[in-house]
């Protein structure tokens, strides 16, 4: 999920002097979301990172402090489990933990959730294992630590040097081999092979909200009072692109929308790859797809779909389709009362 925003490259040059700036007025400051460039800063330029504050609770580890770490080159990595460009980076991560923990690196995951779903320990455990994350991950659903770092980008990495200083930060999905150079480079060690990985095309359609608190649907058609029904005809396949069009009764909760009976939910998009965060109050789900008007075919199903359709279980990020051809599509959801969508997002 494109949760990251790329900044344009005057932008974060003009925000790495004006931080360079404070650390020359200020020798203390708390690290902040400034790109080091994909370059390990010199020693002298390089400043104490915040402790880990307001954790919620620790999974893989016992309780940790940056104390705890000293000695140790440490990659923190700012994470959620239904932000698809986390998810993205995790087997980069997972190289680079199998790599070089032997060597003195370790890898701590600070879990600061977007949605409420994500704030629940339970959820964020059964995120961990489903994921195959095995090393330490701090749960920070008070955003904390995040704001402790003034992080502002999912996914996030900053890595310490062995006196807990910050050397290297990357923000947003990629950046792999860099990250994998200043990590080596910390540990005076030769890099680790990478898997491969493809960048999101420019042209494709942005990630979308569906819930009134940062979205908007499609020809303007306007959200309901909070927490009430509101009701939206059904007009056909929208004309509008890169909007979310929605059918039936569905009640605006702020980060989502639930459906109160049988609808419907559309979208004219440009990706190769579709997913959504989408959730159930309980029940499973079924949830029937099509694509431009028709089944979806196997080679272009996710790995959510199964016969066109998914089974929603959880709150959580599922892939619907992978490899569509360019140009438009249109992608038509059947929901049932009870399902919940708060996002699409795409690859």
């Amino acid at each position: 999920m494109t949760r990251y925003r790329a900044a344009l490259a005057t932008i974060a040059a003009l925000i790495v002097v004006a931080v360079l700036f404070t650390l020359v007025r200020d020798p203390a400051p708390p690290a902040t979301a400034s790109s080091t460039g994909g370059e390990v800063l010199p020693v002298g330029q390089r400043v104490g990172a915040p402790d880990f504050t307001g954790i919620d609770g620790w999974l893989n580890t016992t309780p940790l402090t940056l104390a705890d770490l000293r000695g140790k080159v440490v990659l923190i990595d700012f994470w959620t489990f239904s932000c698809v460009n986390c998810v993205r980076t995790i087997p980069h991560l997972k190289v680079l933990y199998d790599a070089y923990r032997s060597r003195g690196f370790v890898i701590v995951g600070v879990h600061s959730p977007e949605f409420d779903f994500e704030k629940v320990p339970a959820n964020v455990t059964a995120a961990v294992k489903r994921l195959g994350v095995t090393w330490p991950v701090a749960i920070d659903s008070q955003m904390a630590t995040w704001n402790a770092y003034q992080n502002q980008y999912w996914p996030a990495e900053y890595l310490l040097d062995q006196q807990g200083r910050v050397a290297y930060t990357s923000f947003g999905e990629g950046d792999y081999p860099q990250t994998d150079a200043a990590v080596a480079e910390l540990l005076n060690v030769h890099t680790a092979p990478l898997p491969s990985s493809t960048p999101v095309p420019a042209n494709t359609t942005p990630e979308l909200y569906a819930g009134s608190l940062r979205g908007q649907l499609a020809d303007n058609e306007p959200y309901g009072t909070l927490g009430a029904p509101q009701k939206y005809p059904d007009p056909g396949p929208p004309q509008q692109q890169d909007a979310i069009e929605v059918t039936g009764t569905w009640t605006d909760e702020g980060q989502y929308l639930q459906a109160d009976g049988t609808g419907h939910v559309r979208l004219n998009f440009v990706a190769d790859t579709v997913y959504i965060v989408a959730g159930t109050p309980g029940a499973v789900l079924p949830v029937s797809v099509k694509l431009d008007g028709k089944a979806v075919p196997a080679t272009t199903a996710g790995s959510a779909l199964s016969a066109s359709a998914f089974m929603v279980t959880r709150q959580d990020l599922f892939q619907l389709l992978s490899g569509v051809s360019p140009g438009y599509h249109l992608i038509d959801l059947t929901v049932p009362a009870g399902f919940r969508i708060y996002t699409f997002t795409f690859g």
